[in-house]
């Protein structure tokens, strides 16, 4: 018996690290029981996402806006380049950025020294369109969903582009979709529906912006010629004679920038980087390069007398994407924009007269970030979900980012309706003086 009691005196730390072992390895198989029993017993119905959990509510009736108080800008932007990802949230950038390179990665938008975020609803709905977020941008007016341009009364509402026109200014207005697309249709038309394209790009034509570039062949060139005109008009060989017409990439490359006349660049029959015309995509700009060209012939009007310059990118298909509910959809486009981002912020570090402005209209599709595995916290996997239809996702009425960096960028933090961004610009440049537009 002393030789047992000597025995386990000399060897009690050994044996108290393996009781204390056995013990957490019988904990971990429990917990691993445990968890395992969780997961199996959490109620995940099979079905389609219609039958998720939806609380529908009648919301109290809204109170009058009112415009967010701006701080006044001593120093005023000589440039605004204006950058807006269609139906991007903070669940869009926050994919794209775990995509692009983990949770420590940073991005483009991940520079700006001040950020807020934009309410988006319409004047007749909580859960916006694109053209009624792209005119409250445009014009710092309210409008209803499908209108651009005007107001909830169908009155014509003055654009960004036309005000500052007046104040010696030029315009560049870049999409990813097709040019007459909501968002750019919104600074240089006015229509009571955003389907009505053979108004539009009359419209946008007749407009004051020297620089028009996207995709939209086909809404140039009637249906007898494989377009999508009604109207039976050749849009693209009337305008031939008022612009210069740009089909490829290599044009933008090789253009004359003494030549002040206008611009329009249809580098697609519809939008850009089409997966049914792959054969076409070697010749089309990335925003880019759109927004590059755009910054160089700009820097030319204001050598030749403009006052400044004010360029809109819209990234128009991270909308699509969440229509689509295509995550590797999603993650292209976003690379596209965040490199277009980058040129901007890029430009303005080296000019410190321009403000440069990232953001969205509206989120699309509902995007979450989730743990591959229900109530598993642990893997370094992730699930990006879309959570608004199978298949036909739809936009949200949840709130976007907006960045901002250089002059006047400190209007842009905190909460702000979408209406107030169109103020915010305002109050950035000096329109003090109406010298009248410059391109006479």
């Amino acid at each position: 018996m002393k030789k047992i009691f000597s025995y386990l005196k000399k060897n009690i730390l050994v044996i108290a690290i393996s009781f204390s072992l056995g013990g957490f390895a019988g904990y971990k198989v429990l917990e691993s029981f445990g968890i395992a029993f969780l997961i199996n017993s959490i109620p995940i119905p099979e079905g389609s996402i219609a039958d998720k959990d939806a609380f529908l509510k009648t919301l109290p009736e809204g109170k009058p806006l009112v415009q967010k108080e701006l701080i006044p800008v001593e120093k005023k932007a000589k440039n605004i380049i204006l950058l807006i990802s269609d139906g991007m949230s903070l669940s869009q950038v926050s994919s794209y950025r775990l995509m692009k390179g983990g949770p420590n990665e940073r991005i483009s938008v991940d520079k700006f020294p001040i950020s807020g975020i934009v309410l988006t609803h319409s004047e007749d709905a909580i859960v916006t369109d694109s053209a009624s977020s792209a005119t409250a941008y445009s014009t710092g007016k309210k409008t209803n969903n499908g209108a651009l341009g005007l107001d909830a009364d169908n009155k014509i509402l003055e654009n960004f582009t036309e005000i500052i026109n007046r104040y010696g200014y030029v315009s560049s207005l870049i999409s990813t979709s097709e040019i007459t697309h909501a968002t750019p249709a919104a600074y240089a038309s006015h229509i009571d529906l955003r389907w009505k394209t053979d108004e539009i790009s009359l419209q946008m034509m007749d407009s004051d912006v020297m620089t028009i570039l996207g995709g939209g062949r086909h809404f140039f060139l009637p249906e007898d010629m494989g377009g999508k005109r009604s109207d039976g008009l050749n849009l693209l060989e009337k305008v031939k004679s008022s612009h210069t017409v740009l089909t490829k990439k290599s044009e933008l490359e090789s253009f004359n920038y003494s030549d002040k006349g206008k611009v329009v660049g249809l580098f697609a029959d519809e939008a850009l980087r089409d997966i049914e015309t792959p054969e076409n995509h070697s010749s089309e700009p990335t925003s880019s390069e759109m927004l590059d060209f755009a910054i160089n012939r700009s820097e030319h009007f204001n050598k030749n007398g403009c006052k400044g310059f004010f360029v809109m990118v819209e990234g128009s298909q991270v909308d699509w994407a969440g229509h689509a509910n295509d995550i590797n959809y999603l993650k292209r486009e976003m690379k596209d924009f965040d490199e277009a981002v980058n040129t901007a912020i890029d430009y303005a570090s080296n000019n410190q007269e321009t403000l440069v402005i990232v953001t969205a209209d509206h989120e699309t599709g509902g995007l979450l970030i989730e743990p591959a595995t229900p109530t598993d916290y642990t893997a370094p996997e992730v699930k990006f979900s879309f959570n608004t239809g199978i298949g036909y996702g739809s936009h949200t009425g949840v709130p976007v980012p907006v960045y901002a960096y250089g002059p006047g960028s400190e209007n842009f933090t905190g909460t702000l309706d979408n209406t107030d961004i169109f103020f915010a610009m305002i109050e950035a440049l000096d329109l003090e003086s109406n010298t009248g537009s410059c391109l006479n």
